[in-house]
This record gives structure tokens, sequence and C-alpha cells, in this order.
């Protein structure tokens, strides 16, 4: 039932009626006790110089304070249970008081996962990992073959160190996933990421690679190659389809942004989600949660989640909702564009099994 009024209220996002004012005030408040991935980036320095990076390396002096994470951490704590807090940075295990935040973090909140590139993880750091609050790391590995690692990362050997860090962490027992995002120099050899991975003992996530500038080289040749990817990571198994399809039915739409993900930017800065340069509001000034109960007035905000015209009569509308704007949205301002990615639109009923075959963000 819920699941309905969000779907609503995004079809009518951009509407200045009373009654859609009205309610989307109260369906944004409510979002605030139902489950939401928060993504805090602790750092804005890194080791490595990956092609895919979305993050700026300037202002490296301007990061969050020890004492301003923790004060925002006070504040998640009312709604803990509903909420799931992902590390990243930059390289987070950077960052000299990383385990001190991980463990103020972990008396307040369910569930904390790590996001790291892995190449600091030696055995002292992994049992460290081990006897902290994190339920799992997930480590960045764009190729089982280490020459196109490498050529991503723009760093020689950083596929070995990446490996070795996976391992300590595997031996320490760990939960360990490996974080892959699709790209032209990985697309044709999934299926071999899949097993070299499982051989280590460790699981597999993948992730769309958001186009970051108009002509960008990390992009998909073609359409059709980019679904047909989305598609085997979809479809690669039983148990993650299954894990994916649970995820979808609960939230209004495929793309997290704002709907079941926020991201706090290492300088403060609330966005709907990482790739977004759209500010909702700076938590060094003003409460988390203020910030987002008076995201129903942002109209930037809310252009980026309104379904865009040509999207209206597609069969996946109430599941899609215009796609990943990310990228068109921080070059161009627009939010009347859909999903470049997308094939559509489609006439065709289509069942949910099925969605990763059409659908160019389902993750």
């Amino acid at each position: 039932m819920l699941k309905s009024f969000y779907r609503f209220i995004y079809r009518h996002v951009d509407s200045h009626s009373p009654v859609h004012n009205a309610a989307r005030k109260i369906i944004f408040a409510a979002m605030n006790f139902k489950y939401r991935a928060l993504k805090l980036h602790v750092n804005n320095s890194c080791n490595l110089k990956c092609k895919t990076c979305y993050c700026h390396f300037e202002g490296k002096g301007n990061i969050l304070t020890r004492e301003e994470i923790f004060r925002l951490i006070d504040q998640l704590k009312i709604f803990g249970h509903n909420l799931d807090l992902h590390i990243l940075g930059g390289e987070p295990l950077l960052r000299e008081d990383i385990f001190e935040i991980i463990d103020y973090a972990g008396r307040k909140l369910k569930k904390i996962l790590l996001f790291t590139n892995a190449m600091l993880i030696n055995r002292e750091t992994a049992i460290k990992i081990k006897n902290s609050r994190i339920a799992a790391v997930i480590a960045t590995l764009h190729s089982y073959d280490g020459h196109i690692h490498d050529s991503i990362t723009r760093e020689s050997f950083s596929w070995d160190r990446a490996i070795a860090g996976m391992q300590n962490l595997i031996e320490a027992g760990v939960p360990t996933y490996s974080f892959t995002v699709l790209l032209p120099h990985n697309a044709g050899h999934l299926a071999g990421i899949e097993r070299f991975v499982k051989g280590m003992g460790a699981k597999t996530m993948y992730f769309p690679y958001i186009k970051q500038c108009p002509q960008d080289s990390l992009c998909m040749v073609n359409k059709k190659e980019f679904q047909e990817a989305i598609s085997w990571a979809f479809h690669k198994s039983r148990e993650y389809q299954n894990k994916l399809l649970s995820i979808l039915n609960k939230r209004p739409k495929a793309c997290s942004a704002f709907v079941s993900t926020i991201s706090i930017k290492s300088d403060g800065n609330v966005t709907p989600c990482p790739f977004l340069d759209l500010s909702l509001g700076n938590i060094k000034n003003e409460k988390f949660y203020s910030i987002l109960n008076r995201a129903s007035r942002n109209k930037d905000l809310l252009g980026f989640l309104s379904v865009p015209a040509e999207c209206g009569k597609c069969s996946l509308v109430e599941m899609c909702g215009g796609g990943c704007k990310a990228f068109r949205y921080n070059h161009y301002r627009d939010f009347v564009s859909r999903d470049e990615n997308c094939s559509g639109p489609f006439e065709e009923k289509i069942p949910l099994e099925r969605i990763g075959d059409f659908l160019p963000y389902v993750f």
C-alpha cells in the first residue's frame, strides 16, 4: 500500500497543487522511517586514480572531522534499525581515525559496510576489521585479469595488492564481496569474474557505469552491449535474481536515488546519490533529518525525481520512473529526459523475472 502512495507521488512529484504538496511532504517525512542506505564518504583522498571514480579530489582539507561524523551518527541512531551505513572515500582506510569512526557507528547502528580498494588490507588490518562491527567489506575488482584492472586504476600491481587484501579478509573470516563496475573492458568476461571470485571464497556485486562526461570513453559502445551486461548480471543466479526482485518489490523505483539511498560527501554535502551533484544541504550547518524533511520543497530534487513525459506510456514506467538521470542533471541540468541507455518505451507487459533484459538500471 505504501509503495503505491510513493509511486503516485513520483508520477505527480512536480505538481504544485496544494493536495500534492501536502501529500509529498508527508511521504518524504515517512521515508525516514523506512529502509535506507546512507553512503558516508569519510575522506577525499585515495591511493589510486581510477578512470571510473566519481570523486573529485580537491578540497581535501574540508573533509568532515571526527566530531562532525560522531554528531551525524548520534542523529542517525533514532532510525538506526532502518538504516545501513556504507563507509566510502576516496579510500576510507587512508583515514587515521577510521576504526574509531567504525567503532562509534557500530554502537549506534545496526549494519555497517566498508567500501575499499583492498590494497591496504594486510593480515593485521583484516583481523582488526573482523573484530570491528563491520558486517561486510566491498572490494573494487575491475577484472580477473590484472592488466585490465591496473589499466583502469592507473596503478601497476594494484590488482595483486587488491587480491592479496581480499584473501586476507577471507582468511580472517570477514564476509567479502567484489565490486565490479560494468565497462567495455570487462563486459565480455563477467562469467570469468564470477568464477574467479567464487573460487577465492568471496561473493560478487555488479553495478552499471554512470556516464560522467559527454565524450566518456568508458561507456558501452551501444545500448545492446550495455543491456546484455545488465541482463547477464541480473540472471547470473536464481539467488541473486530473487534478492534483486525482493528489493525492487519493496521500493517504488528501480533507481535508488533519494528513495532508498542518501549520500553524504566528504565535505558534508547531502545528495540523493553519490553520482549526483545536487546538494540538499550540509550537515556542518544543519541536522541531517532537517535537510531531508525540507527536501519536499527542493525544485531541483523534484525535477530529478519526476517521470519524463516520453516514459509516460511505457509498461515499465511504474518500476523505472525514467531510470538514472544523474549524468544529464550534472552536465545539462536536464530533468525531463529519460535514461539514455534505455531502449524503450515498451508497450508489452514485461514480467518481473525479465526486467533485466529491458531496464538499464536494476541494481
